[in-house]
């Protein structure tokens, strides 16, 4: 995409990519072989028979957008109670706002008896859970796979014309004294501490969360960040700045934090925890030293930019 950068400065236009193609290669590998079985009844998926529908990756904007709405046919085997089964599981829809456990399952049987009904009621009740779970990720994996080809990282720019009006401002000067009208610390500083649950690995959001090209990607613009203790990082235009305290990898992240709007040379502390439970990564949040006027929109603020942008941009919507 390097070679016409030029075309689509700044990411403004809408890009689009057909991922059908490879969303069957994806279910075909992820799906195929998923088992699982309870007492002497062993289930199993021995095929992807069809993927049809729509995988699209856009990006418009800075904003990375997956659209999907595909149709699956699986076939699946199974043995126990002294006899074989098998038969096909429909999918008639999955989409890109599907919840997980929303998903449909049209589970048919061939050459049904009273045995290979209890040999289904496995497929039903179990082999569903593992299908859910391996589907999971699938947001996630379209849009890591297939970004590069749709959003064009800042740095690669280098060499080609950028529109005057998105030209990178300049650094406002330093204040020295709080305005007037900024938010002042006299009312007392206070903490806000949430949690939130990821349909994703530790790893996976310690990533999101430090890597360069994945936070230009859910804060939808440019940003500044590094992975070494005492750097510094800016996001949003320069309306969230501050240092990186203590990085422990997977597990914490601490910053020295701080709004534009705050006075001058304020900052609060920032300490992210990583929980790993058994199907999700609950991330507790806990920032100290915030200006008590501004505790409510700062609030707001980590839930609608960071952690419902990182949501819909990687599919890690938790439960």
């Amino acid at each position: 995409m390097t070679g016409t950068n030029w075309k689509n400065v700044n990411n403004w236009h809408w890009v689009e990519k057909n991922c059908l193609p490879w969303a069957k290669e994806y279910f075909t590998e992820k799906l195929t072989g998923a088992a699982t079985e309870k007492g002497d009844v062993k289930v199993s998926i021995d095929e992807v028979r069809d993927v049809t529908g729509d995988v699209d990756l856009n990006q418009r904007k800075g904003k990375i957008i997956t659209i999907f709405d595909v149709v699956l046919v699986l076939g699946w085997k199974g043995e126990g109670y002294g006899t074989t089964a098998s038969g096909k599981i429909d999918i008639p829809e999955y989409m890109h706002d599907t919840e997980v456990e929303d998903i449909v399952f049209d589970i048919s049987l061939d050459s049904p008896n009273a045995e290979r009904e209890k040999i289904k009621d496995v497929v039903r009740l179990e082999l569903t859970k593992v299908l859910r779970e391996k589907m999971t990720p699938f947001a996630k994996d379209l849009v890591e796979a297939h970004v590069k080809d749709v959003f064009i990282a800042p740095e690669e720019m280098k060499g080609h014309p950028v529109l005057k009006q998105y030209q990178p401002k300049p650094p406002a000067p330093a204040q020295t004294t709080a305005t007037s009208t900024a938010p002042s610390t006299k009312g007392g500083l206070t903490s806000i501490k949430q949690s939130i649950d990821f349909s994703a690995s530790p790893a996976d959001i310690y990533e999101t969360l430090l890597d360069k090209q994945r936070v230009q990607a859910w804060t939808r613009g440019k940003a500044e960040i590094g992975r070494e203790v005492g750097s510094t990082f800016n996001l949003f235009d320069g309306n969230i700045t501050g240092i990186i305290v203590e990085l422990v990898p997977n597990k914490k992240i601490v910053q020295k934090w701080r709004l534009k709007t705050w006075p001058a040379g304020h900052h609060s502390t920032v300490e992210m925890e990583f929980v790993e439970g058994s199907d999700k990564t609950t991330l507790k949040v806990t920032q100290s030293d915030v200006p008590a006027s501004e505790k409510d929109m700062t609030e707001k603020n980590w839930q609608n930019y960071y952690w419902n942008s990182i949501k819909a941009t990687f599919g890690f919507g938790g439960r």
